[in-house]
């Protein structure tokens, strides 16, 4: 090839590479422009199932007498709830435990206080006396089991009076829920959805743009259980009253819309 074909072919080239440099849309070389919103969707409903924990807690001076007591007890709650109607597939085990409590620590020591020749020991002296020297109680085993029922709201308060007339001595809760969560959970979402758009329809106005689609959706949905803590006593109390009031399901959306 000859000089001057060589230096044509590289003008040609340069003028090509120009061109197309001149001729790229500077908007296509930078992500679209977006809007990017958060919403949460609820509805309210009325709770249809309870969940309630009770417990069984026995102490003992060994380790075999607390579990063996505990496990009579426990029996007596499960029996007790069966012939209630309460079926096994309703109630579940959550916790089992056996630990040793330490015995409570001496305590301190009374030092004597000489007396006098003219003194003697007055009976309220003589009683701190032998309380100083009271021997110290032996450790215990504890004993303790939690057992979790699921029924029908309307049965919830007899549940509770069946397990503390039969043995049940301790409560760790109740929650609500509804059979219906999924779709209460679908409708709450639905809420979140028209809520964002809303919220991104007001925002582009304002910045005098308009929603062109949506580029991405991703969703965080979480319930609203009412929960209630409360001890029982060790005797029986009259037919517990239970009351579920209106709960919520609600559900939370994050909407990235394409604006023009």
């Amino acid at each position: 090839m000859s000089q001057r074909a060589a230096s044509s072919l590289f003008l040609v080239l340069c003028l090509a590479a120009g061109q197309s440099v001149a001729g790229a849309d500077p908007a296509s070389t930078s992500a679209a422009p977006t809007i990017t919103v958060s919403a949460t969707g609820s509805v309210d409903y009325v709770p249809d199932t309870s969940r309630l924990s009770v417990g069984i807690r026995t102490e003992a001076a060994t380790a075999q007498a607390a579990a063996a007591a505990l496990n009579q007890q426990a029996q007596q709650v499960i029996a007790a709830l069966r012939k209630a109607g309460i079926s096994d597939r309703s109630m579940k085990t959550s916790g089992y435990n056996l630990e040793y409590r330490e015995p409570p620590p001496p305590p301190s020591p009374v030092s004597p206080v000489p007396l006098r020749s003219e003194e003697s020991v007055s009976p309220a002296s003589a009683g701190e006396a032998s309380v100083a020297r009271r021997p110290v109680a032996a450790g215990r085993y504890v004993a303790s089991e939690v057992l979790q029922v699921t029924v029908p709201v309307r049965s919830a308060g007899m549940v509770l009076d069946t397990a503390i007339g039969a043995g049940a001595n301790e409560s760790f809760g109740l929650s609500y829920q509804s059979s219906n969560a999924d779709g209460l959970y679908r409708a709450a979402l639905g809420r979140a959805v028209e809520s964002a758009r809303a919220s991104a329809q007001a925002i582009a106005a304002s910045a005098h743009v308009s929603i062109a689609g949506i580029q991405s959706i991703s969703t965080v949905g979480e319930g609203s259980p009412v929960a209630l803590a409360d001890s029982f006593g060790a005797k029986r109390m009259a037919q517990a009253a239970v009351l579920p009031g209106t709960d919520s399901m609600t559900a939370t959306v994050y909407i990235v819309f394409r604006i023009r």
